[in-house]
Order: structure tokens, then C-alpha cells, then sequence
């Protein structure tokens, strides 16, 4: 390993790793009496980027130095550029700021070394993205510059080279040494210093006057670039004045993202996106996205599943299953009227809450729904009885019981703060509970018939809810608004959400799987069509597995990621399944099935 030193002006900058000061120059190789610089990793009119290993943690660790040759006069505004810098790190898609290192011929911004691919070196690697891919890279990365923007910081250099893919988690920002505060109104009159890379620096940013809009304008280009892989220049009519980036794409881009696209990248202020919100609402209209890990990798190869457990049942069919959420304990909703509570690992009966003879304060007619706490303390039970019950699994006592206008509950939810329960019945309405206080709040608008199954956003703000009058609804937490129905061509019996690929996943009477966007309302694509009716669906908590059951008794597996989406196993029961969930490492499937059995299922290792 060679020491490189970063003095601009040094002859001979590579020096053996046992030397503390350059042989070629005579200046100190170790930089703040930790830092030792190795390989320069990159270099612009602005300063340089090297590799270096920070010798004082232990052990040492890779780190990257951002040089800055500082201008005459420019040393207070630097460093004070630097503080507002270190606010950055503690977002968790910005390198971590180390240290700030002053001398009178730079400034260094000492950053975590983040190992992965950028987006440039992707795209050389695996051709051009597909729409899909835009989208989520658009959703991973606005909130990391609604962050910097609201901190007064422009980035200044958005460009696929500064945009890393890590192994895990989602894409990185990087290189922030051309980043400056926001100018003032009175700022903008003067023409300030040029800073940006051809082809993805704005018009007014080429003018010295960045605002934070043009590193949207940066990011959106970026993004025609990953779509065409041809550089922005080329993206741009001269004669007709406009871009024409869509004669460049292998695939059409849909019109929604398209109009997206060209305001990110419009030309004019007044015509372009002024913030990530703006851009944010745009692409996810229902308000639902969660950042993927693998926004432009591949998925590996999925794995045959197999049963490993069967529970009998005899004498009742299980309408429902709730796992707990440490994974020790099922519960299940029976037809018998019993609620019964099962150890995960065993499958042996831990506790029956039921009504016998009119004894016991359990339910009176089938059980159709359940639902743990977050904590896993209480269990919410409902039925066709009408009642919904909260039971303490420390005592195993009945704390309260609430009654649901009407009659014949079909389906609960209950928000990830276990303040709010949502409750579904055959008359088509929707009622929203307080749990404290088990008041009824207020009813949302009626479906025109019986609600079938309903599904919460994973943070709790979006509900959506399907039943026999074929209606997806979809609506905002917790104001009850309704944001957007659909139509489908037969009654939906259950329903599913994706936050990380938005969208919501139905089953038909008639055997239909349909995907519903919810981030173009007018996109609806049918995945299979199924020998009988859908009787439920489950999607893992990872979102990597879809599974779908059928009364014909057979449970279709899917491989549900970005770059792989197929059926990938069928799974058979006897009867009916009535009920599917995952576990939360998302490595086993638990069903119920009108054959009076429960079956577990994992993967097998490939």
C-alpha cells in the first residue's frame, strides 16, 4: 500500500506507507494525525476525491476525503459552509461527516466510506433501467433532498457518478463538496461562482445562480440518462427547441411518469418542480412508497417451498390467522365460534377462548376476524355475531367488548400505534374506533354491498378495502378521506398492499389476480387467472413473496421483487383456503383451509 500525497502542486505525490512525509514535496502525508490518503478516486475543477484509511479507530477503516482548494479570501466561508455540511450525516442515505481539516492551501471534508456501484457504473454493467426502476430511485432519492434543501443546502452535482447503490439499503448521495447554502433573493441579482457538471447542471445553475430546483433538474436528468443511456446533450433538440429523450428509450415510458420527467427537467423556473414534495406527490398520489434495497440489482432465484407441519382442526374450519409479533404465537378465528391461541414452533393449543351452553364470554357465532397489538399484550376478535372483543393475554380475561352497528363483521384492521380500529361488515360500512376509549369515531362512505377484506399502509395512513360490489377503495388515515375508487369486473374477495412497488393486489369471484398501481391510477395489470375464486392473499413483510389462495384448495406462490415477479410454486390443500399469512422474517407461510387443517411451509434451500 502506497501513501498519496494530496498537495496539488507535489512532483512525486506516491510514497511508501512507512514515510510521514512526502519524499517529492516534504509536506506531511498523515492528515489531522489519523487520516492516511492512498488512491485518488476522482478529480474536477472544483477539488478531488481520495481514499484514505482512518488510523485511529480500531481497526482502521476505510474513509474518503474531499479535498478543497480554496480561493483567496475564501477560508471563513468555507468553514462555515463545512458546520452546515456535518448536519447532512445524520440522514441515513448521506456519508457521515468525520472530520473538517483547515489548512491554508485546502479544506478537507473527511466522510464513511460507503462500498457499492454508482448508478453510472450500473448502467455501463446492466444496461438501461426500466420505468419501475426511475420510479422507486425518484422515491428513494427526494426525501434525502427535501432534507438537504430544508437545511438550507443545495447539492449542486447531482449526477448518476455521485448516486451510489450500496449491497443493502437504499441508493447513497454523495459528494457534497460542491455543495452551498441557498442564495438570498439579493444573491440571485449577482451572478455567483459556475459549479456543476456538463449536462446536468441547470440553466440558471451555468449562470451561477443554483437554487434548490436545480438539483432536481440534476436528478431528473440523471434519470433520462439511466432510461436512454445517452448523455443529456444528446437528449436535447436544438432545432425544435425541446427535449426528445423519449425517441431515445428501448421501452415507452408511461404518460405519468413522462409528465414527471419533463417538469423535473423543464428549462424554464417557472416551469419545473420548485420542491420534493411537489415531485413526491406527483409520483405516489396515494401517498404510499417505501424505499427499496434493490432499486437497480437483480433478484436472485427464488426457491421451492414445502410443507414441513400439518395441524388438524377437527370439527372447525379456521376463518382467519394472526401471527404475534415476536412469531411464538398464532391465533386463529374459528367456525365453531372459538377463538384459540397456538404455539408457533409445536402447534399445540395454548388457550380456547369460547362460549359453551351460554358459559364463557366468548362469541356467539363464527369468528372472522383477529389481530394482535404491536406489543402482542391484547388480541382483537370479531365475528359474525357482531361484537368485537379485546382479550389481555397475560390473564387471558375479556377486557372490553364492543358492538359494530348491524351485524356479521367481516374483516378488521388496527393501525401500527394500536390507537384506531377499523372494522368492516356485510352491510357495506366501515367503522373507525378509538381503542382506549372503544367510542365508534365515525363511519367511512358505504360500500354498495358487503366489505370483504381490508388492508392497512404499513405506517397506518392509508386504508383499503374491497367488497361484492367490485370497488377498491382506498383512503387517508386518520381523516376517513376518500382518496380514489376503482371498478373491477366481478366482486373482490381480498385484497393486499405493496408499499415498496406501490400498489394494491385484489382477487376476484372468478379466479382474477389483478395489480392496481398507486402510483398511476389509470395502470391496472392482471397477474393470473385462478381455476375458482380468491379466497385470500398475503404479501411477506419483506415483499418478497405473494401468496394467493383459492377455493380449490391451492395456494399460488409468487416471487414478488422489482426485477423478478412470477409464479414460482403451487401449494395444495384439500378445501378451500380460507386464511394465508407470513411470519415476520417472512420465511415461513401459515394456512388455513376449510380441509380442517393448518400447514406450515418454508423455503427450501437451493
Amino acid at each position: 500500500m502506497t501513501t498519496l500525497c494530496i498537495n496539488p502542486d507535489c512532483p512525486e505525490p506516491d510514497n511508501p506507507d512507512d514515510r510521514d512525509r512526502c519524499q517529492g514535496c516534504g509536506a506531511r502525508l498523515i492528515l489531522g494525525q489519523r487520516f492516511r490518503p492512498v488512491n485518488l478516486l476522482g478529480q474536477g475543477g472544483f477539488g478531488r476525491t481520495v481514499l484514505a484509511w482512518d488510523e485511529a479507530a480500531d481497526p482502521p477503516q476505510r474513509c474518503v476525503i474531499k479535498q478543497i482548494v480554496r480561493s483567496r479570501g475564501s477560508r471563513e466561508a468555507d468553514l462555515a459552509e463545512a458546520q452546515r455540511l456535518a448536519d447532512l450525516g445524520q440522514h441515513p442515505q448521506i456519508p457521515q461527516l468525520i472530520a473538517i481539516l483547515d489548512s491554508p492551501r485546502d479544506l478537507c471534508l473527511v466522510q464513511s466510506y460507503v462500498a457499492g456501484r454508482n448508478l453510472e457504473e450500473v448502467l455501463q454493467a446492466e444496461g438501461v433501467f426500466d420505468e419501475q426502476q426511475v420510479r422507486l430511485l425518484l422515491l428513494d432519492l427526494l426525501p434525502v433532498l427535501r432534507f438537504i434543501h430544508q437545511r438550507g443546502i443545495i447539492h449542486r452535482d447531482v449526477k448518476p457518478e455521485n448516486i451510489l447503490l450500496p449491497e443493502l439499503g437504499p441508493p447513497i448521495l454523495v459528494d457534497f463538496g460542491a455543495a452551498r447554502t441557498a442564495p438570498t433573493a439579493a444573491e440571485l441579482e449577482r451572478t455567483g461562482t459556475v459549479i456543476g457538471s456538463a449536462g446536468y447542471a441547470a440553466p440558471e445553475q451555468a449562470l451561477g445562480k443554483a437554487v434548490p430546483a436545480s438539483d432536481l433538474y440534476g436528478l431528473g436528468m440523471t434519470c433520462l440518462h439511466l432510461l436512454t443511456a445517452v448523455h443529456p446533450f444528446d437528449l436535447y433538440s436544438v432545432a425544435t427547441d425541446r427535449w426528445v429523450w423519449r425517441d431515445f428509450t428501448p421501452q415507452p415510458v408511461g404518460n405519468a411518469l413522462g409528465r414527471v420527467l419533463d417538469r423535473l427537467v423543464a428549462r424554464s423556473l417557472r416551469s419545473r418542480y420548485d420542491n420534493a414534495d411537489a415531485v413526491m406527490a406527483d409520483l405516489a398520489p396515494a401517498g404510499i412508497w417505501r424505499p427499496q434495497s434493490s432499486t437497480a440489482t437483480r433478484q436472485k432465484s427464488a426457491h421451492a417451498w414445502r410443507c414441513t407441519q400439518v395441524w388438524q382442526t377437527p370439527g372447525r374450519t379456521v376463518n382467519s390467522l394472526a401471527l404475534s409479533p415476536d412469531d411464538r404465537a398464532i391465533a386463529t378465528g374459528n367456525s365453531d365460534h372459538a377463538v384459540q391461541l397456538w404455539d408457533r414452533k409445536t402447534g399445540e393449543v395454548l388457550h380456547t377462548f369460547s362460549q359453551r351452553f351460554g358459559v364463557g364470554k366468548g362469541h356467539t357465532d363464527a369468528v372472522t376476524a383477529v389481530a394482535f397489538h404491536s406489543a402482542g399484550t391484547h388480541l382483537l376478535t370479531a365475528g359474525q355475531d357482531g361484537l368485537i372483543k379485546q382479550w389481555d393475554l397475560a390473564t387471558y380475561r375479556l377486557q372490553q367488548t364492543l358492538r359494530q352497528p348491524g351485524w356479521q363483521i367481516t374483516a378488521i384492521a388496527l393501525t401500527p400505534d394500536d390507537k384506531t380500529l377499523l372494522t368492516a361488515d356485510v352491510e357495506g360500512r366501515i367503522a373507525v374506533w378509538d381503542v382506549a376509549s372503544g367510542q365508534r369515531q365515525f363511519d367511512l362512505r358505504r360500500h354498495a354491498g358487503r366489505v370483504n377484506d381490508l388492508v392497512l399502509s404499513p405506517d397506518g395512513t392509508r386504508l383499503a378495502s374491497v367488497g361484492e360490489a367490485a370497488t377498491v377503495r382506498l383512503w387517508a388515515l386518520p381523516t376517513g378521506q376518500l382518496l380514489h375508487t376503482w371498478t373491477a369486473k366481478a366482486p373482490l374477495r381480498a385484497i393486499a398492499l405493496s408499499a415498496s412497488a406501490p400498489a394494491l393486489i385484489t382477487g376476484d369471484k372468478v379466479g382474477r389476480v389483478t395489480r392496481w398501481s398507486l402510483l398511476d391510477f389509470t395502470e391496472q395489470v392482471i397477474l393470473e387467472q385462478m381455476q375458482d375464486a380468491v379466497s385470500a392473499i398475503a404479501l411477506s413483510p419483506d415483499e418478497n413473496w405473494l401468496a394467493i389462495g383459492s377455493r380449490d384448495g391451492t395456494i399460488h406462490l409468487w416471487r414478488w421483487s422489482l426485477a423478478e415477479r412470477q409464479r414460482v410454486a403451487v401449494l395444495r390443500h384439500d378445501w378451500a383456503i380460507s386464511d394465508l399469512v407470513f411470519t415476520a422474517n417472512s420465511n415461513l407461510l401459515i394456512s388455513a383451509a376449510g380441509d380442517e387443517t393448518m400447514r406450515v411451509w418454508q423455503p427450501e434451500c437451493s
